[in-house]
């Protein structure tokens, strides 16, 4: 005991440590790196030390399974080992802890405990954006999760005979909602763990990444069946086959797979590389203009011909007026700088505003500022992307449409209000930004592109929408050095590999700080640069009209989940409630 209560105290003194050392860097203005996995992981020990070593074998057996089940969840996710088939026995030492725990409150804890590991091995590095930011996102989506956890162990005491299906609808539900509400985090979504191998999972294009989450669940299922039968019989059979039939199609798919005849464009992407923190918002606009400027111009001088597009990250210029974009400085510098008889098209992102007209509706990101009259004059703020025709100096815009809660959005603003101060103070957004209820492509005479703006990238049936609108390619423009040389910006490039098995459609992204790449429409990525590199990439892209199943029916796979779980939850209660009754009248 008194081992365990020293190694616990170290622990946390580490833990410390780490803390203090976090808090002296950001002084410094210097980046974090791997430093909260760290301060995650020794705080997590401490804690657990204490806590169980005073626990009887049996509550210390438990907590190893759902230990082991946390560090398969993390390190199976893309990051770490390049092995997600981690990910299809890593649900079994939790389904064990359930089987033997009686009481409610011990599958919620053990619960907890795996999808705390497998958060902080998945996302600590949120942190490096904020702390407190980073923090919440590891334990509130880790709660979040123990309720489809806790709904299912409701299930095996009412109805064990369909508990595991209900499982599966549960969790698919949740990870639905968690694309779908104000405090979206779907980054963890199962089916997004071979996102690393596309030639795995071609099928995404038939029911999307929550039918990967399907087959996870339900091969974990099928490997404790295997494991607790005395006498297996067909249950190596069955688990064969659902290993073996959606991975040898999904081969065969991505060696066979032909794009269907289309025009191809010439596009270059320009990584700049400004560090966000501290240099790329506070640096001279000038100098980072020359930048891309010099960047372009080799990057043009390097193609094979004439580049139908260039491409910019995310918020490549700042203050531009939506309504009149090409009066900015640096754009107008832009269009007279570039050769038009070497390009047609520029497209970037950028932080903009909107000034509200007199009678024009407000939005719900209004913000008001003084005006030179003495008035107010009202304006929301954009993240948005522009494409300027250099040959005819027209132009079109978009506005993202998903925001990072707290960072660019303030969930539940009108029942959090008395947060605000907090917000502000921790570098968020209270007011938000302006968006639009559409996703629109910028349409030229070469193609129509889908303009997806960092995070858009993360949404498998949002990202349809761009399709449904006759998008036939995508530009991701992207500000990925947030989170320091992590796993973040590596496992955000693999994300968007889904997308375009989902769509069909090439992607090419070009990331501030992170990696431009060519992806296509396999999945596969074809080119990339890397952390830290400023340069260029250039390449073609193969349009694509035709339209999958899943671009044209979603995520029926959660609809179909959300009416069983629906079903489930239905009949627990009506069983609850009919044993209330038979034990009053006892």
């Amino acid at each position: 005991m008194r081992s365990r209560t020293l190694y616990a105290s170290a622990s946390l003194i580490v833990a410390g440590f780490l803390a203090y050392r976090m808090y002296a860097l950001a002084l410094q203005e210097e980046l974090w790196g791997y430093i909260p996995l760290f301060f995650y992981l020794t705080l997590w020990a401490g804690v657990s030390l204490l806590v169980v070593q005073d626990a009887a074998p049996a509550t210390r057996r438990r907590f190893g399974w759902s230990t082991a089940a946390g560090v398969l969840l993390g390190v199976g996710f893309p990051g770490y080992l390049p092995f997600p088939f981690l990910l299809l026995i890593a649900w079994v030492p939790l389904f064990l802890v359930q089987r033997e725990a009686t009481r409610t409150r011990t599958v919620f804890w053990h619960g907890f405990n795996a999808f705390l590991l497998y958060n902080i091995l998945a996302t600590f590095w949120v942190t490096n954006t904020a702390f407190f930011a980073g923090l919440f996102a590891v334990v509130v989506n880790s709660l979040l999760m123990c309720v489809p956890w806790l709904l299912f162990h409701w299930t095996s005491r009412m109805s064990p005979r369909v508990s595991y299906l209900a499982l599966i609808a549960f969790w698919l539900s949740f990870e639905h909602f968690h694309y779908n509400w104000e405090l979206n985090w779907p980054w963890l979504t199962l089916g997004n763990g071979f996102a690393q191998f596309p030639s795995l999972v071609q099928w995404y294009e038939l029911t999307g990444v929550l039918g990967g989450s399907a087959w996870i669940l339900a091969v974990n299922w099928l490997v404790m069946r295997f494991y607790l039968a005395s006498r297996p019989r067909r249950f190596p059979l069955y688990l064969t086959l659902a290993l073996i039939i959606p991975m040898a199609g999904s081969l065969l798919r991505y060696a066979t797979y032909t794009p269907p005849p289309g025009d191809t464009i010439r596009v270059s992407a320009i990584q700049p590389n400004f560090e966000p923190h501290y240099e790329k918002f506070r640096s001279d606009g000038q100098s980072q203009l020359d930048i891309f400027l010099n960047l372009s111009r080799t990057a043009l001088a390097a193609s094979d011909g004439p580049v139908d597009y260039l491409v910019y990250p995310e918020t490549s210029f700042s203050q531009i007026d939506e309504s009149s974009p090409l009066l900015s400085p640096a754009l107008a510098a832009l269009q007279n700088e570039l050769p038009a008889d070497k390009l047609r098209y520029l497209v970037t992102g950028y932080a903009g505003y909107h000034l509200f007209g007199p009678e024009e509706p407000y939005s719900e990101a209004v913000r008001f500022y003084p005006a030179r009259d003495g008035g107010e004059m009202a304006v929301e703020r954009l993240n948005g992307a522009i494409q300027i025709d250099l040959e005819t100096d027209d132009f079109q815009t978009y506005r993202k449409g998903v925001f990072v809660p707290g960072a660019e959005s303030f969930p539940f603003r009108n029942v959090l209000f008395f947060l605000e101060p907090l917000v502000n103070s921790l570098g968020g957004s209270v007011a938000g930004y302006g968006t639009q209820t559409e996703r629109t492509p910028l349409v030229g005479e070469r193609a129509a592109v889908a303009p997806v703006i960092c995070y858009e990238s993360v949404f498998g049936e949002y990202f349809t929408g761009y399709v449904r609108a006759g998008a036939q390619a995508a530009f991701v423009m992207t500000n990925d050095g947030w989170w320091d040389n992590t796993a973040g910006h590596r496992q955000h490039l693999w994300i968007a590999s889904l997308r375009a098995i989902e769509t069909r459609r090439p992607i090419m992204r070009s990331a501030n700080l992170g990696a431009c790449a060519f992806i296509d429409q396999r999945g596969h990525i074809d080119s990339r640069t890397y952390y830290d590199q400023r340069g260029y990439l250039n390449g073609t892209m193969q349009l694509n009209d035709a339209v999958t199943p899943y671009v044209r029916f979603g995520d029926l796979t959660a609809r179909v989940a959300m009416l069983l779980a629906a079903m489930a939850l239905l009949s627990n209660l009506s069983r609850t409630l009919r044993r209330r009754a038979g034990s009053l009248q006892d």
